[in-house]
């Protein structure tokens, strides 16, 4: 073989292999502890001030990008204290979550059954946002690219 025909060769391996390499990664916790234990919090996918009494994690997030989804509920009397940067925001002003998954609820619910936050992001190509459902039962929080 030819040294350009190995170069030819070796590009279409590199570009095939990069194309299959999916940066999209989900994970499930049953609880804020099993998130501290897989490092999920140092990390930075889920906030350090989600409540140690949060319970069924889910959460995605793209290690390229570094938009994330995450939601997670509140049993009664779990008290959920937002950073001080954090100011209410409504719908309208909602950037939407980058991710489609069947436990993301969907733009009506959103509409019809959160309360919005915006909270200050570590990036500056990025906004952050926090949704409590008008329950207090659920959580959301998210990262998405700035318009």
């Amino acid at each position: 073989m030819s040294r350009s025909q190995q170069a030819v060769l070796l590009l279409l391996t590199t570009i095939s292999v990069t194309g299959c390499l999916d940066t999209t990664l989900d994970a499930k916790y049953p609880t804020t502890a099993a998130a501290i234990a897989d490092g999920a919090i140092t990390r930075g996918w889920v906030p350090e001030w989600i409540p140690v009494t949060a319970t069924n994690l889910r959460e995605v997030h793209n290690l390229d990008t570094n938009v994330s989804a995450l939601t997670f509920d509140l049993p009664n009397g779990s008290r959920l204290q937002l950073p001080g940067d954090c100011k209410p925001i409504t719908f309208p002003g909602l950037v939407p979550s980058h991710f489609n998954r069947s436990w993301w609820p969907t733009p009506e619910e959103l509409r019809a059954s959160y309360v919005f936050s915006r909270c200050k992001s570590d990036a500056s190509t990025h906004l952050e946002f926090v949704g409590i459902h008008k329950t207090g039962q659920r959580g959301l929080h998210w990262r998405a690219y700035a318009r």
